[in-house]
């Protein structure tokens, strides 16, 4: 990912690339008014909102003026029940730098756009979520080029910002390809706007369906043309992985049970709350994070990959997501810590990084020996990678603030272990191990961890428990010196009540949670390595083992649940290789979420997957790209097995 390569030419910011400006210093915001606002009908179609969402893309995000102007109107004329779901591909993303001079333009727009400074992060590419203002806005940034960003997207677009540059500097950006994912994302009643008045543009506009109309344009522009498709969109869309997708139900029910009071499962139901549902959860212990979200401090750092993948986009974009989740929450940082953290080269995997990964200023960059010792306050003898928006973070706080946050609108039930559930009369029954239905409800989500599994309908999940025992350690002289987070082969945490927390040990396909002196003398040594006599047998103060839910490919499992004897009959001959549109859309069961799999990463997974399954429980525009949603669907392993013939 690259950022824009801008020069700035009497205040104005100009790409040499593409050699245009991208915004008019003298009438920006009437040029935005013109184009986008009036030529979309947007001033009275934002007061007369007959759905809860209103679903706008843009191609070319800029300097984010567009979107400012879009939110400002929003804000004034649309229901506070209403969301804005703002998507916008940009592939030369401004520095938070250059966006903040360029909104130094706008001061009448200035309290909207420090919101956004504030949350803007273009650091890597892929799909970035952003939730603005108070939630009623929900800005996805599509870092890459529009041909690879479009055909990811799974929405259905109200109306159409056409902003790249003109179409003879910029032509990818007016292909067909992108054409027909216009198309595809539209549907009856959706309006289009463009500043350039190109003919292969209004023809290509004209062949996927839309009624065109050349008007006046603004500025130096004569003309510029705007548009709406007027008939049903009938384009037969083709999923490139149709056993991920299944078609939606006519309507939403605000009823919704959880399984499982520890992160995954609070995290679901806090963004359920605040898109108004009544939640129940159901915990098996005695309180809220009794497992692994319950220990006394973790880290909330990013999982770098050097390639281009699903689980590497989804990890950078949860992590970012997750550190916006906690400002929400805790902007006095009360509950966690923005310290920045470091990784240590401590296997050959993370030396590559630390040598090829891409620097940002937001995600990663790499601090020789001196920088790392200093920046820690430990000595440490080589390079690393420093993370400088990673954080210290403390579970059971967070956890409460939540649980407070969504006060009558969340019940938990505690003590009842669940041991299988059914459907009937279209609710699920929840059933206790005396055979007495404890629950009932229309919608189910499924996060108590590894024992999803234990349920007849998810028994194909490759989910193992993996049992961690964290360490305690008197606070010395030099260990306060530690500033942030140090990940290794374990992890170190600075000082926090007079102790250091430090883990964990992983063992997999073990569920006990008693205290093992091994355990504690393999997280010393791991210390030792690095940092020698920092701590000795007898600093160590008791420690906690709690057990995990891990996947045998690391990523989690977040999604619909699909109906797996159709499943296996409807995809049985897939090791054929036969055309992808030989197949059906997938049956999903009704009502059946999960919600689970988040391993030793949790408080960098679990909230844009909540956010994800909210979004697909409340039928929205997702808010990650179909390639993300495809890794972590629960499906996943029994397609690749039958792929192989497993099945």
């Amino acid at each position: 990912m690259k950022y824009a390569n801008l020069e700035w030419r009497d205040g104005q910011p100009y790409n040499p690339e593409f050699d245009d400006v991208y915004f008019s210093i003298d009438n920006g915001i009437e040029e935005t008014e013109h184009v986008f606002i009036q030529h979309n009908q947007l001033l009275q179609r934002f007061t007369q909102i007959g759905t809860p969402h209103f679903v706008i893309t843009e191609t070319g995000f800029g300097s984010g003026l567009n979107f400012l102007v879009t939110v400002k109107h929003w804000l004034e004329l649309s229901e506070p029940s209403c969301t804005l779901h703002f998507y916008s591909v940009e592939n030369s993303p401004f520095s938070l730098q250059d966006l903040i001079q360029a909104h130094n333009s706008w001061p009448e727009l200035a309290e909207l756009a420090e919101e956004l400074q504030q949350h803007y992060c273009a650091a890597s590419y892929g799909f970035h979520s952003f939730d603005l203002f108070n939630g009623r806005v929900k800005l996805v940034l599509m870092i890459g080029d529009v041909e690879t960003m479009l055909p990811r997207m799974q929405a259905k677009v109200d109306a159409w910002f056409l902003d790249g540059f003109a179409p003879g500097r910029n032509p990818d950006m007016w292909s067909e390809t992108v054409f027909s994912h216009i198309k595809r994302l539209s549907k009856k009643g959706t309006t289009f706007s463009t500043y350039t008045a190109a003919g292969f543009v209004r023809r290509g506009l004209i062949e996927v369906g839309f009624d065109v109309e050349k008007v006046s344009g603004t500025g130096n522009k004569r003309h510029m043309i705007t548009g709406r498709l007027n008939s049903e969109n009938t384009l037969a869309y083709q999923s490139p992985q149709p056993w991920y997708e299944n078609k939606l139900s006519e309507s939403v029910n605000k009823q919704v049970t959880i399984i499982g009071a520890g992160l995954a499962g609070i995290s679901s139901a806090w963004a359920l709350v605040k898109r108004g549902f009544k939640v129940e959860i159901i915990e098996k212990g005695g309180q809220a994070g009794a497992q692994a979200s319950g220990n006394p401090q973790g880290m909330l750092m990013p999982r770098l990959s050097l390639q281009d993948s699903a689980e590497a986009e989804f990890y950078i974009s949860a992590y970012f997501y997750a550190l916006r989740c906690l400002q929400l929450l805790d902007i006095e940082q009360n509950c966690w810590k923005q310290t920045g953290g470091i990784q240590l080269a401590c296997s050959e995997r993370f030396k590559k990084q630390i040598e090829n990964f891409p620097q940002d200023s937001l995600l990663a960059q790499v601090l020789d020996a001196e920088e790392a010792s200093e920046v820690s306050g430990l000595k440490i003898e080589n390079k690393a990678h420093y993370f400088p928006r990673a954080a210290c973070v403390y579970p059971k706080k967070i956890l409460q603030i939540m649980i407070d946050e969504m006060g009558d609108a969340l019940t938990i039930t505690y003590n009842t272990d669940v041991k299988s559930i059914h459907y009937e009369n279209q609710h699920w029954s929840l059933v206790n191990k005396k055979g007495e239905v404890v629950n009932q409800a229309a919608n189910l989500i499924l996060a108590n961890a590894w024992q999803v599994k234990l349920f007849e309908q998810l028994d194909h999940l490759n989910l193992q428990p993996a049992r961690g025992q964290i360490s305690l350690y008197k606070a010395n002289q030099q260990s306060r010196k530690l500033k942030l987070p140090l990940s290794f082969e374990g992890y170190l945490m600075p000082e926090s009540d007079n102790q250091h927390v430090s883990g964990a040990s992983f063992v997999v396909d073990d569920s006990e949670t008693d205290i093992r002196t091994e355990e504690f003398q393999a997280n010393l040594s791991d210390i030792n390595l690095w940092f020698k006599d920092l701590f000795v047998e007898d600093d160590i103060n008791g420690g906690r083992a709690s057990v995990r839910a891990v996947t045998s490919d690391r990523v989690p499992v977040v999604g619909r649940v699909a109906d797996k004897c159709r499943l296996v009959s409807d995809y049985a001959d897939l090791h054929k290789g036969k055309p992808v549109n030989k197949y059906p859309l997938s049956k999903m069961l009704p009502g059946l979420y999960v919600n689970t799999g988040h391993g030793a990463r949790g408080f960098t997974s679990a909230f844009l997957s909540s956010e994800l399954l909210a979004a697909m429980i409340c039928e929205e525009s997702l808010p990650v790209s179909n390639r993300v949603s495809y890794a972590l669907h629960s499906s996943r392993f029994l397609i690749r097995s039958l792929k192989k013939r497993r099945v």
